[in-house]
Order: C-alpha cells, then sequence, then structure tokens
C-alpha cells in the first residue's frame, strides 16, 4: 500500500464518542460530508471536505492538506480550514486506512480516525473530538 491509495472521493461521516448505546443512532451525529482527496508519493495531501445536503449546492467548505505515510498501513494527518462564511473553522484529523480483508467480498476502501475542533466556532468550543470514517465512493 502507498501514500497514493488514499487519492479519491469519500462519504465522510463523523460522530460523537458517547460510551453508552443510544436508541438514535442520530444522536452520535457530529457531521456527513463528502471529502475529496488527492496524495502525491511525497505524501502531501490536499482536498476539500464539502457539506451539503444530498442533491444540493455545498453549503460549506473546508480546504483540507496534511501528509501521509506508509510502511504496513497507510496514516495520515490533516488540518481543515473553512472557506468564507466558516472562516472561523479549524479542524485537525488523524487516521489511517482500514486494512482489507482477503476474503472480503465488496470491501471498500474505507479511512478511520479521529477528529478535534481545534479552534472555536459558533459559540461551540475548542477541543471536541469525534471518531470518523470515510468511505470511498465507486469509481473513485
Amino acid at each position: 500500500m502507498n501514500v497514493t491509495d488514499l487519492t479519491g472521493t469519500y462519504t465522510y461521516r463523523s460522530f460523537l464518542d458517547l460510551p453508552d448505546p443510544v436508541d438514535d443512532f442520530n444522536r452520535l451525529r457530529f457531521a456527513q460530508a463528502q471529502l475529496e482527496l488527492t496524495a502525491v508519493p511525497d505524501g502531501t495531501v490536499s482536498g476539500e471536505l464539502i457539506l451539503s445536503d444530498p442533491g444540493e449546492q455545498p453549503l460549506i467548505v473546508m480546504d483540507v492538506t496534511g501528509k501521509a505515510s506508509a510502511s504496513s498501513r497507510v496514516s495520515f494527518t490533516l488540518s481543515g480550514r473553512g472557506r468564507p462564511p466558516i472562516a472561523d473553522f479549524h479542524y485537525e484529523y488523524d487516521g489511517g486506512i482500514l486494512p482489507h480483508w482477503e476474503a472480503g467480498v465488496g470491501q471498500r476502501v474505507v479511512l478511520a480516525g479521529t477528529v478535534l475542533r481545534a479552534e472555536p466556532h459558533g459559540g461551540a468550543p475548542a477541543g471536541q473530538t469525534a471518531s470518523f470514517l470515510a468511505v470511498r465512493r465507486e469509481g473513485a
């Protein structure tokens, strides 16, 4: 596996790290977005996190930049900064590509990790964390 395996378009979902079972899975929802990444052989990663309603124009966009490395698995760190009107958004991401099962059927490339709200915005304090999964879309 190499760092360019990160390149693609993903459906990104992040979840609050609540330890107790919930009766409504939406109580765990932190964000859902489209994540577009490009990774080059030197490990540089760039892209966009696009938050929108399905089928609608983007509501808000964050530019993401970072670095990736590969040994037995690909890992990455990203920093996301919002474009106007969300220029005060700043999030940090730490994750990696999940392993594939040799006998897996229909398995996709999946990114998993944690996200940190690095700066406060809109009354939300800095320091909030969540877990994320990003599933590569077909043909991406």
